[in-house]
């Protein structure tokens, strides 16, 4: 897993962007309107292909699991060498990975995640992927819509999804476990039964600067990306966060 240029500003700060499941840099981020966002905020916009995803299309390898790619995360962003902290952007699993990135790691600095809870539901979900068992019927919705996106010509996708989700839902996402003191926006549509920004600002974390929300109503785990007020909103937040003391209640 490595670093892609996705586009913004060239001599901006860098902004690490982190996809989800079934998705990739490029359709996450680019497709999206994001980089274009950040870009207009001054940012340069990095983000990874995820095991099995994206440019990185090959399955996952045997022995991939979330606190490998956690440590990859970091690695990354401590190969930068940049003079600040660099932001992470992160969505649904990738929100799941820079929020244990940024507790891990002191040179990340302010995170903005969306598609968030507490629950970690991505083993249900790799089985939905695979029409393998029982499963609740918003799993099952929710891989018939991400099965539906990327290439339609790609007929191994939904088995390598599958398959990298059980391998990284094995060690589950444990959010109180390491909180990060990061600057923090969570954003989530109103109609994702999947994300509780709310449940997950309450994990604070000492010396955390209060955490914003944003809820874009009439927007679901899927579509919320594709919203101009999540987008822009993120942009601000990481421009304010920024400024010296100009992000929240930082001292």
């Amino acid at each position: 897993m490595e670093l892609l240029e996705l586009g913004g500003d060239p001599g901006g700060e860098p902004v690490v962007l982190i996809h989800g499941l079934a998705a990739s840099a490029c359709s996450g981020w680019v497709r999206t309107g994001w980089v274009r966002a950040l870009g207009r905020a001054g940012f340069r916009a990095l983000g990874v292909d995820l095991p099995g995803h994206g440019r990185n299309a090959l399955p996952a390898p045997p022995g991939t699991t979330r606190t490998g790619l956690v440590d990859r995360i970091g690695e990354l962003v401590r190969g930068l060498d940049a003079a600040r902290p660099v932001p992470l952007v992160g969505y649904s699993l990738g929100a799941q990975l820079a929020w244990s990135a940024a507790a891990r790691s002191p040179g990340i600095g302010a995170l903005v995640l969306g598609g968030l809870g507490p629950v970690d539901r991505l083993p249900e979900l790799g089985r939905a992927l695979a029409h393998d068992g029982a499963v609740d019927p918003s799993a099952r919705e929710l891989a018939a819509a991400l099965a539906a996106t990327g290439d339609a010509g790609d007929r191994g996708r939904a088995e390598r999804w599958s398959a990298f989700a059980r391998q990284t839902g094995a060690e589950p996402f444990a959010p109180a476990a390491g909180v990060p003191a990061q600057p923090l926006l969570l954003f989530a549509g109103g109609r994702d039964p999947w994300a509780d920004p709310a449940a997950m600002a309450r994990l604070r974390a000492p010396g955390r600067a209060s955490t914003e929300l944003l809820v874009v109503p009439e927007r679901d785990h899927v579509d919320v990306l594709t919203s101009r007020a999540a987008r822009e909103g993120a942009a601000a937040f990481l421009r304010r966060c920024s400024l010296p003391r100009a992000c929240g209640d930082l001292p």
